[in-house]
């Protein structure tokens, strides 16, 4: 399965400084800041790592940061339902284009969807998408917040929840324990 990730290595100051239709956004960089990866270039490397295609947009990306097939930089970017059609989805936005990825992700088809967000957030961004037109059958498969449940505490180990989720949702996996699937209480008691 191929991953698209949506990213920025900026924050915003402002909710979602962009001027957007369904394929383009135009973010306007005077109102982000900072310089921060987060996770997205750590989830592209653990996926290029098992053999995953990536794509990754990051309005902000500099050379070198991310170990991707193809990185879309710049403030304004183009992003045709083809790229999108099929993949797995990630959104890591940072507020920057939160609600336009999720709307093109799901417009265009998207296989999987997950967001890197709170669900805080995900309740201001899935209203957002409600009044936009999008129904709230199209919302459920969402996964939000992105990842298995690991508890995770830092950027590595919610990384890594995340591909762990996207390697069990391509394989068919459950994300329950192997011990509770291959039945080790009962071996136990058999003894």
């Amino acid at each position: 399965m191929d991953v698209l990730i949506f990213s920025s290595s900026r924050e915003a100051e402002m909710e979602e400084p962009v001027f957007c239709d369904r394929d383009t956004v135009k973010v306007d960089e005077s109102k982000c800041k900072g310089r921060s990866l987060g996770i997205a270039p750590i989830v592209a490397r653990m996926l290029k790592m098992l053999g995953y295609k990536v794509t990754v947009v990051d309005p902000f990306a500099e050379e070198g940061e991310y170990e991707a097939d193809q990185v879309i930089r710049g403030n304004t970017f183009q992003i045709p339902d083809e790229l999108v059609k099929g993949k797995y989805v990630v959104v890591a936005t940072k507020h920057v284009y939160d609600t336009w990825a999720l709307m093109k992700a799901i417009l265009g088809e998207a296989k999987e969807v997950s967001a890197v967000m709170s669900v805080k957030r995900a309740k201001v961004i899935l209203k957002r998408l409600i009044e936009a037109g999008i129904s709230k059958d199209k919302l459920l498969p969402l996964r939000i917040p992105a990842g298995l449940d690991l508890n995770g505490q830092d950027e590595n180990e919610i990384a890594l929840s995340i591909v762990a989720e996207i390697v069990a949702v391509n394989r068919g996996g459950t994300g329950i324990p192997l011990r509770d699937k291959k039945g080790l209480s009962k071996v136990v008691e058999e003894l």
